[in-house]
């Protein structure tokens, strides 16, 4: 089968890294509090507005993008996934890496970023075959790649992807009332890994 993988909640606990910057830069700043830690953004998290959310990130995105750790047995379960002969995209939207950008600055930090991104994916042992530097919208490339499993955290995504694609969810509390028959939720990469197999097996008695 082809595996879509996003990154940001699938491989990083983005999560975490968010809520514990977000409330040193509260405390730094003078800026906001947090009001709702299940949110799925830091701007509605810390009720910030636009100019400070975009401020914040501009001061953290290579912080968490050089630094944050893998999910535990992301790189285990990918690697036993390709042994069995699925083919690994990795499709990310993250920020600075994807879109069109017109100001000289912008393109520099989008080639430091892609380059970023590669760099903590070998750093971690992560296998792909591809990967995919997608705006927010990953409909085509899940299309166009023939995507038949696609494992996200995003709300929106997991709603948009869902028509045309097998999703798994990666569990958090954000995402947890996203349901539909073409969604699996799964908490930990074990999970998603077993998950897999059965879509897998499903996918062969159909075919046979």
């Amino acid at each position: 089968m082809n595996i879509g993988i996003d990154i940001d909640g699938v491989l990083t606990n983005i999560r975490e890294f968010s809520l514990k910057q977000g409330i040193k830069y509260c405390e730094e700043n003078h800026v906001g509090r947090l009001v709702d830690p299940d949110a799925y953004d830091t701007q509605k998290a810390f009720n910030w507005d636009t100019k400070t959310d975009l401020d914040f990130w501009t001061k953290n995105i290579f912080l968490y993008a050089e630094t944050n750790p893998a999910i535990p047995k992301a790189a285990e379960n990918i690697q036993k996934l390709k042994e069995e002969n699925h083919t690994i995209y990795i499709i990310t939207a993250r920020w600075l890496a994807s879109g069109e950008l017109k100001q000289k600055t912008d393109m520099q930090n989008k080639e430091k970023m892609r380059t970023t991104v590669k760099n903590w994916l070998a750093k971690h042992n992560i296998y792909y075959d591809e990967i995919i530097f997608s705006g927010e919208d990953k409909s085509h490339h899940i299309l166009n790649h023939h995507i038949d499993v696609m494992i996200e955290d995003s709300p929106n995504n997991l709603r948009n992807l869902s028509r045309f694609t097998q999703m798994i969810c990666y569990d958090w509390p954000y995402n947890q009332e996203i349901t539909d028959n073409n969604i699996y939720h799964c908490h930990n990469w074990d999970e998603i890994y077993q998950t897999i197999q059965k879509i897998s097996k499903e996918k062969e008695s159909k075919n046979d």
